[in-house]
């Protein structure tokens, strides 16, 4: 199927002298990027580009702007691949775990005094209360927020993304550990549990993300919108 450039370019001959249209000048700006994604332009070629394609061009002129590419190219919105999909979905159930687990502590808060109860007098307990259950009633629905919230940057195929969930998965690591001492909250075995799944899902979420199929997709997304003029309109400035 013939791509928008080269219909412009089998115009030129009856209509070369002509002026060409917003739309017309659209096509061909999309094929810029499309070109610069594949790496056939650098940026500076891009920008020189476009900015002379949105300046009032004739039908040739225009159609010598993409001469040099070949046919058909298109940018397109890529869809994320599997390993990616999977790695959201994996994000989305760590935020309804987390919630999860919110919940698991308050029905089994009963379990978890009574386990405590030969460590802790009776005046111990709000303090504990205070410190370690409350906390992580407030906690909780954050980091559920941060899940979804980095679920969806990483299907958006975000740089910092992938960084960020790693630096979240972490946190999910060491902030346990650190809760192991000996002066921890004697969790029962649900609670114990659900921490250990949330775990893994992270892991598994982490390993989809990093994956040699996924980098390449981060790598194009963010090409992408180098190549799209970050002024709210898409468009590149008019040349000065």
């Amino acid at each position: 199927m013939a791509g928008p450039e080269t219909e412009i370019a089998a115009g030129t001959g009856s209509r070369g002298h002509l002026r060409a249209s917003h739309a017309d000048r659209e096509q061909v700006i999309d094929t810029l990027k499309a070109a610069f994604v594949q790496g056939r332009l650098v940026k500076d070629e891009l920008d020189l580009r476009v900015g002379q394609a949105l300046a009032p061009q004739t039908y040739a002129e225009l159609a010598a702007l993409t001469a040099d590419l070949p046919a058909g190219l298109h940018l397109g919105k890529s869809r994320p691949p599997r390993e990616v999909r999977g790695a959201v979905r994996l994000m989305c159930a760590g935020a309804v775990l987390t919630l999860a687990s919110l919940v698991i502590v308050l029905v089994t808060l009963g379990g978890v005094r009574s386990a405590a109860a030969y460590d802790l007098g009776a005046r111990q307990w709000p303090f504990v209360m205070l410190t370690q259950v409350d906390f992580w009633l407030v906690s909780a629905p954050i980091g559920a927020g941060v899940w979804l919230w980095l679920a969806w940057a990483n299907g958006r195929g975000y740089r910092w993304a992938r960084p960020a969930f790693l630096t979240f998965f972490c946190v999910l690591t060491v902030v346990p550990l650190f809760g192991a001492g000996g002066d921890a909250l004697a969790y029962t075995w649900p609670d114990e549990t659900a921490a250990a799944v949330l775990w893994l899902v992270g892991l598994v979420a982490a390993l989809l993300i990093f994956s040699e199929t996924a980098s390449p997709y981060c790598q194009r997304r963010a090409a992408t919108r180098a190549a799209t003029p970050a002024n709210g309109t898409g468009r590149s400035p008019l040349p000065k």
